[in-house]
């Protein structure tokens, strides 16, 4: 189990009741998680003073999800080592930031930064871009695809945010699975593959995405871009239904079973050592100490 501390960048100050109570930056906000199903440590009237409320009814309209909002999303950036990104408050709870995944990127950002030449990297559903920034960072070349256009846009406006403006990326906005095969009939090879595949989604032409059925097939088409000897693979999850073996045992299909690590990432909370499950991980390293 990984577990990320209350940090400057982010605190998680409290969960219950379905809720957890957050600090991005300098705002405060309270959205639904529906794995805290625990009592709340803090009062009510210190998640009211949020500065913004997600609303879990049902009835409420797409705009007006999120309610006593005083977030000024111009000024709302905050920094993770040294990747900057901007947030934002989406109709679907979202900000733009998983915070628990820096866990995973202060787990492969070494293995790039001491490897003994430059290391492709792709990152499928790669969102806001705070995995492929931190890889480039480190000095990848990296490849980010992602399916939402939005998502590249703002992805590219955190390269921006990030002082990365020159350093080697492709943005790709395309289905993982087609750009994958593509890329095997050209015949280009990545020394490392970065996924984060949704339990379930759906992307801009209305094609369904579910993990069950979609992950293993893609996982079939990634073996066939992967170098003979990658340096690492990492999948995550918030199929959080599924323990990390089954993710563990997905990427063995592909990839050696005793060089792959699974594991599970928390966050703890500002005032217990209570700890928030947010996501599962399975991780191939060529080497393992």
């Amino acid at each position: 189990m990984d577990i990320l501390l209350p940090n400057e960048a982010y605190t998680l100050r409290d969960s219950g009741h379905g809720m957890k109570l957050e600090r991005f930056g300098n705002y405060t906000i309270a959205r639904p998680d529906p794995t805290a199903l625990w009592e709340p440590t803090l009062a009510p009237a210190i998640w009211q003073a949020a500065d913004a409320i997600f609303s879990k009814e049902k009835s409420a309209l797409r705009g007006e999800r999120w309610r006593n909002v005083n977030v000024s999303e111009d000024l709302w950036t905050i920094s993770c080592d040294d990747i900057r990104m901007r947030l934002h408050l989406t109709p679907f709870k979202h900000t733009g930031l998983f915070p628990e995944q820096i866990l995973n990127w202060r787990w492969f950002g070494p293995l790039i930064s001491s490897a003994p030449k430059p290391v492709r990297v792709l990152n499928l559903f790669g969102y806001t871009g705070g995995a492929t920034l931190y890889a480039a960072a480190c000095g990848a070349e990296v490849t980010h695809v992602d399916a939402s256009k939005p998502s590249v846009t703002w992805a590219r406006e955190n390269q921006i945010l990030s002082g990365l403006q020159d350093a080697p990326i492709r943005w790709i906005v395309d289905d993982a699975y087609k750009f994958v095969t593509r890329e095997a009939r050209r015949g280009v090879r990545y020394d490392a593959v970065i996924m984060d595949p949704p339990s379930f989604g759906r992307d801009p032409k209305g094609k369904v995405f579910t993990f069950e059925k979609d992950v293993p097939k893609l996982l079939e088409a990634v073996r066939t871009i992967l170098e003979p000897d990658p340096l690492f693979v990492l999948i995550n999850s918030y199929a959080m239904g599924y323990s990390p073996t089954v993710i563990k045992n997905l990427l063995a299909h592909i990839l050696p079973l005793e060089k792959i690590t699974c594991g599970e990432l928390h966050i703890r909370e500002e005032y217990t050592q209570r700890t928030l499950p947010c996501s599962v991980y399975a991780r191939y390293q060529d080497s393992i100490i």
